[in-house]
């Protein structure tokens, strides 16, 4: 679910200034253990003792000087052969052998630094993108939002209400403030880096702020929902479009970048998990690193949840964006059950129809037609069943006209979507055809499922809805507590559980 929420969509953060390390002075590669090779050692010196015979007495006689010359020759070549023998047990030792630590040493270094470095650029990046956020979006809808004066005749319309501007950022201010002091932070003990200086402490100090990730998720699904229902709505839509001609973001859109939080839990497990693995274990930071993975994964498991429902609504969205004629729009708790290629079969002349995808909401099943243009797929809308109060049964070879791994479904109703209904018809039956029991069977369940969900949801409202008449009828003052907002939430996680 989601690709695009690791990556920032800021431009390339500056580089940092921080002092270098200084861990390489002290350790030698393997190529620098001497000046030279030891070959070349002895051989100068050989060459040094031979020169030093070239220079004899002007007393000594030709036949003197020859035999002197020849001896010390000997010698030289005795001694030069000597050295050569004692060179082959200098190169049966394997010098690099006395340096594999150094180098495992060295590697596991340079491999903090580049973890570090990436860290660092990379929460550079979020941080800018949420600023981005504030800057061209937010700000300006607040303002918008909070303004109370209307100019009638001039037909000046509000871009969003202060109660949309709440759905659409839910506490974006909030993740944006506890970034710049965790760059703050960051930038702060880089400052001071050395190659024994530690990070689990400023890794501690952020955990407790990341619990604002929870209620940002937890909103999530209402803000792209409200997004996706105000990019309709033209005064909105100039506004994001003006908004969206901003150099600075680099063909990122508000949708985007309201996305963008999602991926940040997951970054941190990445670096903090590998930083961790590249500390050696005599480093002082290695117990406090170690510390910090296990609290950022168990966060991450804390939360999974929360982010596999994120993933979920993402989904949802790129479906109903693909979608073409759909006669309903996204609602915040739908979420994507399951989906599959069937055909429906048509009993009265024992075949099968055309093969359509059909996807499973929460809430309905849609059936579309995918069609491909220039690379982008639409999903030509062919028709939905609503699923509340609805039946579903597999039927053997016999009940549907002698074609195996069927199901039938009962909708109790058909037309547009029942919360905004203006066709009500009699019950249809739609008889399905699924590739194996195995995926009948699946179907079957998660059907079943989505329909006992609906039926409770339904029941609940229409509890609350007799209480509401009950309340209205009872003198005033006798009911003080109103159940609307314990039904609300209840709905919407049963909803949930489908994510």
């Amino acid at each position: 679910m989601n690709s695009n929420r690791n990556s920032a969509a800021a431009p390339p953060p500056s580089n940092r200034t921080r002092s270098s390390s200084n861990t390489g002075s002290n350790i030698i590669p393997s190529a620098s253990i001497v000046t030279g090779s030891p070959r070349s050692s002895i051989i100068s010196s050989a060459s040094q003792y031979t020169s030093g015979l070239t220079t004899t007495s002007s007393f000594s006689s030709i036949d003197e000087q020859q035999s002197h010359t020849s001896t010390s020759n000997s010698s030289a070549i005795d001694f030069l052969n000597n050295s050569i023998d004692d060179l082959g047990i200098i190169d049966t030792l394997d010098f690099e052998d006395f340096d594999d630590a150094s180098l495992d040493h060295e590697n596991l270094h340079r491999s903090r630094e580049v973890l570090i470095d990436s860290l660092l650029k990379s929460e550079e990046a979020y941080t800018e993108s949420l600023e981005l956020v504030m800057r061209i979006f937010l700000q300006p809808l607040r303002e918008d939002a909070t303004h109370t004066s209307f100019n009638f005749l001039g037909m000046k319309k509000m871009v969003c209400t202060e109660r949309e501007f709440r759905w659409l950022f839910g506490n974006f201010e909030e993740l944006v403030h506890i970034h710049r002091l965790t760059l703050k932070s960051l930038h702060e003990r880089l400052r001071i880096w050395g190659p024994t200086q530690i990070l689990s402490d400023v890794f501690q100090a952020w955990f407790p702020n990341l619990e604002c990730y929870c209620t940002y998720l937890d909103n999530y699904a209402i803000a792209l929902t409200t997004y996706e229902r105000l990019a309709k709505y033209q005064p909105f839509k100039k506004f994001i479009d003006t908004a969206h001609k901003d150099m600075s973001l680099k063909g990122s859109s508000l949708l985007s970048l309201i996305q963008l939080p999602v991926g940040c839990i997951d970054r941190y497990v990445d670096i903090i998990a590998k930083l961790a693995e590249a500390t050696p274990s005599m480093h002082p930071d290695y117990a406090g690193l170690h510390n910090s993975k296990l609290w950022i994964h168990q966060f991450q498991k804390n939360i999974q949840d929360k982010l596999l429902d994120a993933d979920n609504v993402d989904q949802v969205l790129m479906i109903h964006q693909a979608l073409v004629g759909a006669p309903f729009s996204v609602r915040a708790e739908r979420r994507l059950v399951m989906q599959g290629r069937l055909s429906r079969v048509v009993l009265n002349t024992r075949s099968m129809g055309e093969e359509r995808h059909y996807i499973l909401f929460s809430d309905l099943l849609v059936f579309v037609r995918p069609k491909t243009d220039d690379k982008t797929t639409r999903l030509q809308y062919k028709g939905h069943l609503v699923l509340e109060r609805a039946r579903v049964r597999p039927l053997t070879k016999e009940e549907a006209g002698g074609i195996a791994h069927c199901i039938e479904i009962v909708s109790s109703f058909s037309g547009v979507d029942n919360l905004n209904t203006t066709f009500i018809a009699a019950p249809t039956v739609h008889i399905l055809y699924i590739g194996s029991d195995a995926e009948r069977n699946n179907w079957v369940a998660k059907l079943e499922k989505v329909i006992a969900s609906l039926d409770k949801i339904a029941a609940a409202k229409h509890a609350q809805a007799t209480r509401r008449m009950i309340q209205s009828r009872a003198p005033k003052g006798s009911i003080t507590r109103s159940p609307d907002s314990t039904i609300s939430a209840e709905s919407y996680c049963i909803m949930k559980e489908f994510s």
